[in-house]
């Protein structure tokens, strides 16, 4: 059995110590000090687009991925909602990335471009917004469940980047409210 000696252990304390830097997830924090618990409503958004069901398949992602966090409760009306996630579908497109021999398109990149506003309901005043936000992604064209598969992936990547980025702007109003800017 191989005894450690003071360099080791000093190195495991070293490794302790860098390990417990502080980092924690705020998502992890018992209730009481998680701050308050926000209402949040989305209405469906305009979708002037020839994609049938892109709106409600939009509202669906963001209400699973907003409904996981602990910060913000979803209520099903903006008279009930501290902030509200409206937006705008503007555009999908499907531009050509790989073609045959003959010219022929084998693989599209589909894109989807929207606006989306968070206002805070008591001021009437944007909180955060993005204009002309898109997100791209590539499909074969062998089969039609691709195009679809390309565009299920984009609502994802969507609701996601927005739950990422509205807890962080949502924080930023309410500590400015709180300071009386």
């Amino acid at each position: 059995m191989k005894i450690f000696t003071l360099k080791h252990l000093s190195l495991l304390l070293i490794l302790l110590i860098a390990a417990g830097c502080g980092y924690h997830n705020p998502n992890m924090l018992p209730p009481g000090q998680q701050g308050k618990v926000l209402k949040l409503y989305i209405p469906i958004w305009p979708n002037p687009t020839n994609e049938i069901r892109l709106a409600s398949d939009i509202n669906n992602a963001l209400q699973d991925w907003l409904g996981q966090s602990k910060q913000f409760t979803l209520v099903n009306s903006s008279g009930e909602a501290d902030y509200v996630l409206n937006g705008k579908i503007n555009a999908v497109s499907y531009t050509g990335r790989a073609y045959d021999s003959k010219n022929v398109a084998k693989a599209l990149i589909a894109t989807l471009n929207v606006d989306y506003t968070v206002t805070d309901t008591r001021t009437g005043k944007p909180a955060w917004e993005a204009k002309g936000f898109s997100l791209a992604e590539s499909y074969s064209l062998e089969t039609d469940t691709h195009k679809k598969q390309a565009l299920d992936t984009l609502v994802d990547n969507l609701s996601e980047q927005i739950y990422l980025r509205l807890y962080s702007a949502i924080s930023r109003n309410e500590k400015n409210k709180s300071r009386g800017k």
